[in-house]
C-alpha cells in the first residue's frame, strides 16, 4: 500500500467511542468522514486493511448525480473526481429485436451528468485521505476481527481481535457497515428477507472501436439484463446477468469467443454504434440475490449500505442506495435531541423509519423490472409486446419520462431526504 494511505491507529484497552462503525468501505468510511465533522468520536473497523492499488477486473460503482451532490456538500467529490469517472450522459434501454427503445439524455434534467462510473477505490481513497485530517477524532482500526457485541442500555461493547490481542471497545452507537454477510446484523440478532435470483452477474473491462460517447446502454435479454458503462479511459464496464450454466461457458471461452456472444446479445444496433467490441480484460463472477434486513435498527445497532439491503444491479442504485442511509443517519446525528443521547433507541428508530420506503421503493422497482422482461421472448408474447409499447409509451411522456430520470439520477430521493 501508499504510505500515504497507511494510516492504521492503534487502540487502547476499553477505549470508548461516540459511535463505532464497523466496515471502512466506501458506506462505513463515508459516514465516518461525515460525523468526523460534526465534532463525534468514531472508531472505524474493518476485518482488512483497506488496498488501493489497481484491481483486475475493475470493481467498479455507478454513483447518480444525487449522489454526486451529497459527496459535494462533503466536500470530497472534487478529490473523487481527479482519479476519473467515466461521465452518464445518456441512457439507452433497448430489448434487442423487439419494438421501442428509451433514450434519456442529462440535458433533460439540466443536469451534467445522470450518472458517474468510478472504480471503487477511486472513491474509498479520497475519503480516507480526508479522514486523515480527522485524526484526533477518528481512530481508523484494522486488519480487525470482531468476536461478539454486547448490547446494554447505554449502548454497546464490541470484542474485537487485532494485531496486539483482543480487546473490547465501549460506544453509544454501533454502526453495521460490513456488507451483505453482516457480522454486526447477525450478532444484534436481526434477520432477512428476499431470495436468490439463480443467476450470475459477470463483469469485464471491454474496449471498442467508437468508445462509449457517455453513453450508458440497458439491455434486456431472456436470462437477464446486459448493463454497458462508459468508464474513465473510453472503454465500456460490463455487467452481464445469466444463468449459472451460461456463466459456466461464458467464463470457459476465450476472449475472442465471449466478445462474440456480446455481441449477439447486445444486439446489432447498440454493436454498430460502438463499432464493435474489440478487447477484453479478465472476467469475474458474483451471484445475484435480493436481501433486505426486516430491522435496520435495533436498540443501540443500525444498519448501512449493504448490512441493511443487496439489491440486484440492474440499475446500479446500490452505492446510491448506501450513500443516502449515510446522508439520513448524519442528518439525524447532526440534531440536538440525538447529540444529548447518542444511547437512545429513538435514533434508530428515526433512521429505519425514514430509510425504509425509499429502500423498499428501489427494490420493488428493480425486482419489478426483472418480472416484466423476464422469459417468455416469443415474437408473438403479449408480454413481450407490452414491454416494448410500454418502452415506445415512455418516450413519449414527458411527463413521466423526467420521473423516471428524477428517480434514475438519484435526484428524486436526494430531495426527499430532508427530516
Amino acid at each position: 500500500m501508499d504510505e500515504k494511505h497507511a494510516w492504521v491507529y492503534s487502540l487502547s484497552m476499553g477505549k470508548t467511542y461516540d459511535i463505532a462503525i464497523v466496515g471502512a468501505g466506501a458506506v462505513g468510511s463515508t459516514l465516518a468522514f461525515a460525523l468526523a465533522k460534526q465534532g463525534y468520536r468514531i472508531a472505524l473497523l474493518d476485518g482488512q486493511t483497506p488496498w488501493f492499488e489497481p484491481y483486475s477486473p475493475e470493481r467498479v460503482i455507478a454513483l447518480s448525480e444525487g449522489s454526486k451532490r451529497y459527496l459535494e456538500s462533503l466536500d470530497v467529490w472534487d478529490a473523487v473526481l481527479a482519479n476519473g469517472a467515466g461521465w452518464i450522459k445518456h441512457i439507452e434501454v433497448s430489448e434487442p429485436n423487439n419494438i421501442g427503445a428509451v433514450d434519456m439524455s442529462h440535458q433533460e434534467l439540466d443536469s451534467e451528468a445522470l450518472g458517474y462510473v468510478l472504480e471503487i477505490r477511486h472513491v474509498v481513497a479520497p475519503i480516507h485521505q480526508a479522514l486523515s485530517e480527522y485524526a484526533k477524532q477518528v481512530d481508523m482500526i484494522y486488519p480487525a476481527q470482531c468476536l461478539s457485541i454486547y448490547q446494554n442500555e447505554t449502548g454497546a461493547s464490541l470484542q474485537i481481535k487485532t494485531e496486539s490481542g483482543e480487546q473490547t471497545i465501549q460506544t453509544s452507537l454501533l454502526v453495521g457497515a460490513d456488507g451483505t454477510n453482516s457480522f454486526v446484523r447477525k450478532q444484534a440478532g436481526i434477520l432477512t428477507s428476499g431470495w436468490e435470483h439463480n443467476r450470475i452477474g459477470l463483469v469485464a473491462s471491454v474496449s471498442t472501436g467508437n468508445g462509449h460517447g457517455d453513453t450508458a446502454y440497458e439491455c434486456f435479454r431472456e436470462e437477464g439484463p446486459l448493463a454497458l458503462l462508459p468508464l474513465a479511459d473510453g472503454r465500456f464496464s460490463i455487467v452481464w446477468s445469466v444463468a449459472p450454466k451460461t456463466a459456466m461457458e461464458l467464463l470457459k471461452l476465450d476472449d475472442a469467443g465471449f466478445l462474440n456472444m456480446l455481441k449477439i446479445e447486445a444486439g446489432d444496433a447498440i454493436t454498430q454504434q460502438v463499432g464493435g467490441f474489440k478487447a477484453m480484460g479478465n472476467r469475474a463472477s458474483f451471484p445475484l440475490e435480493l436481501r433486505i434486513a426486516k430491522q435496520f435498527a435495533k436498540n443501540n445497532v443500525v444498519l448501512l449500505g449493504n448490512a441493511a439491503h443487496t439489491i440486484h444491479p440492474i440499475a446500479g442504485q446500490g452505492m446510491n442506495l448506501g450513500l443516502r442511509d449515510v446522508a439520513v443517519l448524519a442528518d439525524i446525528l447532526s440534531q440536538s435531541w440525538a447529540k444529548a443521547d447518542l444511547s437512545k433507541p429513538l435514533i434508530g428508530q428515526t433512521y429505519a423509519e425514514r430509510r425504509r420506503l425509499d429502500t423498499l421503493a428501489v427494490a420493488g422497482f428493480t425486482e419489478g423490472v426483472l418480472e416484466a422482461f423476464a422469459a417468455p421472448v416469443s415474437s408473438l408474447s403479449p408480454k413481450r409486446w407490452l414491454r416494448g409499447t410500454g418502452l415506445n409509451t415512455m418516450a413519449t411522456m414527458p411527463a413521466l419520462k423526467h420521473l423516471l430520470l428524477e428517480q434514475a439520477a438519484g435526484i428524486g430521493q436526494l430531495k426527499g431526504l430532508s427530516s
